[in-house]
C-alpha cells in the first residue's frame, strides 16, 4: 500500500549547525558553495584565538608575500652563495635580493594565500570554529579550487575588503595578475633552487 503522506510530505529544510560558543561571540552563514554552507564570525576582529593566531600566521605570508617554504628556498640560496667566503658570488646575491624585492612587491597577495586566508575565515560545520585544522584546511582549498566551485580569488577578494587593502580589479583583472605572479614564482624558484643545489 502507498504512504500518501508521506510521498506528498514537505521537506523540511536542514537545521542550521549549533556550536557551544563564549557569550559574545556570533557566528552567521557566509555563502553556500555546491550545498556546503560556510560559517564565519559576526565580528572578524572578535576572532578565537587559535584561529586568529592561524589568521596572523597568513596574513604574515600575505604581507611579505611570500610563503614559509619560499622563504626557506630563500635562505637556503643565500647560504649556498655564501658557503665559500673567497668565492662568493656577488651576480648571484644581487640576484636574489632582486627576487625577494619583486617578491615583496607584488600588488596583491598569491593565490594560494588569498585561499589559505579564506580557509581561516570561514568554516563548515565539520569545522571548529575555535581553531584551525591544517589538513581540512588543505582539503577545503582544494575543494574550492575544483571545476564548479563559485570560490575563487575574485570571490574571496571581494569578502575580504572589510578586512585588508587590496587594488579594485575587475575579475579578469585580478586573473590575469594572479597568472602573471605566479609566473614569475615558478621562474624564480627555478632559479632559487639551481642557486641551492649548486656545489
Amino acid at each position: 500500500m502507498i504512504n500518501w503522506k508521506k510521498l506528498f510530505k514537505k521537506e523540511e529544510p536542514p537545521k542550521p549547525k549549533v556550536w557551544n560558543l563564549e557569550e559574545g561571540h556570533v557566528i552567521v552563514p557566509a555563502f553556500i558553495d555546491r550545498g556546503v554552507q560556510y560559517y564565519e564570525l559576526k565580528d572578524v576582529f572578535n576572532t578565537f584565538s587559535k584561529r586568529a593566531l592561524s589568521a596572523i600566521q597568513v596574513y604574515d605570508e600575505w604581507d611579505m608575500r611570500l610563503n614559509r617554504q619560499d622563504l626557506l628556498d630563500f635562505i637556503l640560496a643565500f647560504d649556498n652563495i655564501l658557503r665559500n667566503p673567497k668565492e662568493i658570488n656577488l651576480t648571484a646575491m644581487v640576484d636574489v635580493v632582486n627576487m625577494l624585492k619583486a617578491r615583496v612587491n607584488f600588488p596583491v597577495p598569491t593565490e594560494d594565500m588569498i585561499y589559505k586566508l579564506a580557509a581561516v575565515r570561514y568554516f563548515d560545520e565539520n569545522e571548529s570554529p575555535y581553531m584551525v585544522d591544517p589538513e581540512y584546511m588543505a582539503t577545503k582549498i582544494a575543494r574550492w579550487k575544483e571545476a564548479g566551485s563559485t570560490v575563487d580569488p575574485f570571490f574571496i577578494a571581494q569578502r575580504h575588503v572589510d578586512m585588508l587593502p587590496l587594488p579594485k580589479l575587475s575579475e579578469e583583472g585580478l586573473k590575469t595578475l594572479l597568472a602573471a605572479q605566479q609566473n614569475v614564482i615558478e621562474s624564480q624558484l627555478k632559479s632559487i633552487r639551481e642557486l641551492s643545489s649548486q656545489e
